[in-house]
């Protein structure tokens, strides 16, 4: 906590400044700065007007555009990514199929040394495991769908920021090249917020690009790969929350809104029952663009490109 403090000190006043802040890589927890930015709704929506004449096709590349997406709406895609984020919170926090307290160990060993460096021997054991195969299925679907999900929403909310920074972004999957052509200002928050995070979109990343269907023995040992790998699981949904919050930076706004009536009825002289019980839940969502003002040569060479 003493950490924390003393880096969100600091940061403040490299904000304050116009710097980038910095955060710990190894950190846990840190305390993230979105400052408050000035708006210039004006030279926003001339952007926005022109991108309309952009084209949705450039050779074999396809194109969300504000035609498809108008302005005010890419929040939308923003509240999409945000709702996918949240439901990996939601999953089970599975970080293997097989637990240490369920292997069996009792029988002979044959240790196979894997390889040696400064972090220590490792070692390579076969050994039996007595769960039941359902539950081993049970967590490596867990796993997988963990990875997807966050996958998916890295995507959206790429997207989401193509489309408030350039008016216009690729129709693909392929989070590594939806990355590349964020604005620079953009990269280099991300990179501050996450060293790692181009890394982890080019590898882990590619799994909903590539491996969401098993075609053939290479595609179901490439999504085990990616799918089930604790650690690059957990750098994709690491890699989700600093892109949402520079979903904030961008100026995207999105949130769903929930209203619940319940009604409860019974007849006189009789308990109620469960069956009593009735809840209808009214949703709205909410979008928006905010308007930031940045560089105002980087807005007019996304908007020509």
């Amino acid at each position: 906590m003493e950490r924390r403090a003393r880096e969100a000190t600091h940061n403040l006043a490299e904000i304050a400044r116009g710097k980038t802040p910095e955060y710990r890589p190894a950190a846990k927890f840190v305390a993230k700065i979105i400052p408050d930015m000035p708006r210039d709704q004006a030279h926003w929506g001339k952007r926005a007007e022109h991108a309309l004449k952009l084209p949705a096709t450039e050779g074999r590349t396809y194109f969300l555009t504000r035609d498809t997406i108008p302005a005010g709406e890419a929040g939308y895609l923003y509240l999409q990514a945000k709702l996918l984020a949240a439901a990996t919170r939601s999953l089970p926090f599975e970080t293997a199929i097989h637990r240490w307290d369920e292997l069996d160990l009792a029988g002979p060993l044959k240790p196979r040394i894997v390889r040696l460096d400064e972090s220590g021997i490792h070692l390579d054991v076969d050994v039996a495991s007595r769960a039941d195969p359902g539950i081993g299925e049970e967590r490596a679907g867990a796993l997988m769908m963990r990875g997807l999900i966050a996958a998916f929403s890295c995507e959206v909310a790429l997207k989401a920021i193509l489309m408030t920074r350039c008016h216009r972004a690729k129709k693909i999957h392929d989070l590594w090249e939806l990355y590349s052509d964020l604005p620079e200002d953009s990269r280099a928050r991300l990179e501050a917020d996450y060293a790692d995070i181009g890394n982890v979109l080019k590898g882990p990343g590619k799994i909903f690009h590539e491996s969401r269907y098993f075609q053939n023995s290479a595609s179901v040992k490439e999504a085990i790969e990616r799918g089930l790998h604790h650690e690059r699981i957990h750098d994709l949904e690491k890699a989700a929350r600093v892109i949402l919050d520079e979903c904030e930076m961008s100026g995207l706004e999105g949130r769903l809104i929930s209203r619940s009536q319940a009604t409860w009825t019974r007849n006189l002289g009789e308990e109620a029952s469960a069956g009593d019980f009735r809840e209808r839940i009214r949703v709205t969502a909410e979008s928006g663009e905010c308007a930031f003002v940045w560089g105002r040569r980087a807005h007019d060479d996304a908007a020509s490109r």
